[in-house]
């Protein structure tokens, strides 16, 4: 892409890979990179006034991710100073909201770019509530179409048999201000079934990833895989059966 798309509502987050941001490979992860994301739209809704603490004390009601695709061509390794772009792009349907990320190297170019759509939750409901006026006032000076990053044209698919699985329990450490399971986690969760062996010798290209409820303190989890070609998977996050999350996973060896 030739520039990013600068309006008054995008925010760069100058932020520097540390020891605890990487792998054994010395790179950033997957996980990782979806919290740096994470921080970005966190600092960016803040400055906005429509952050998470703003719409619980305003609304009862609090952000919440949906779905979230991540196109990688490098990984930055230890100690690389990189930068995190973000700007919401478009919203849906009065429920919808649409963010890009940028994750830019040292020299300002692209190295790692995610689409994301987020909605709105009640505290007291948990159930997706319309976005509220304050939002949708202050998204008016939106990035032109051609200036988005493309949204995928079908759903994540849930895989229809499981190579691998492993099970989990979830953590106090793994939960968020909303007291559940927090959005880097679930990608934590699911890469896992591949192995260290796999995980340490390939990195991933492309990860599209669909949030479909919560989980909370102490619950059971099963992470599942199956492989659907050459260095591509599909992964499902359950409870008792429930769909918690799916993820379809591109990957090329190191």
């Amino acid at each position: 892409m030739s520039r990013l798309p600068i309006s008054s509502l995008s925010e760069s987050l100058p932020s520097r890979v540390l020891a605890s941001a990487v792998g054994p490979h010395q790179l950033l992860t997957l996980p990782h990179l979806i919290r740096l994301f994470q921080e970005g739209a966190m600092r960016n809704t803040d400055r906005l006034g429509i952050s998470t603490p703003h719409l619980m004390e305003a609304h009862g009601l609090t952000w919440v991710l949906h779905r979230q695709v991540i196109t990688a061509s490098r990984w930055p390794a230890l100690g690389q100073a990189v930068t995190v772009f973000t700007v919401p792009t478009r919203t849906e349907r009065d429920l919808i909201t649409y963010r890009d990320f940028y994750l830019l190297d040292e020299a300002g170019r692209p190295i790692i770019t995610s689409t994301s759509a987020w909605v709105v939750m009640s505290l007291e409901s948990r159930r997706v509530r319309p976005l509220p006026e304050p939002i949708k006032a202050l998204l008016h000076d939106l990035p032109p179409p051609e200036q988005h990053l493309p949204w995928p044209d079908r759903k994540t698919p849930t895989p229809k048999s499981v190579d691998r699985s492993l099970n989990f329990r979830v953590g106090f450490a793994q939960l968020d201000f909303n007291n559940h399971l927090t959005n880097p986690a679930f990608a934590e969760l699911m890469v896992e079934p591949l192995g260290a062996d796999y995980l340490t010798a390939h990195l991933p290209r492309r990860a599209d990833i669909s949030y479909h409820h919560e989980a909370r303190y102490g619950q059971e989890l099963l992470a599942s895989v199956t492989e659907t070609g050459p260095e591509s998977f599909e992964h499902v996050l359950q409870r008792d059966g429930e769909v918690l999350a799916t993820m379809a996973s591109e990957w090329e060896a190191r």
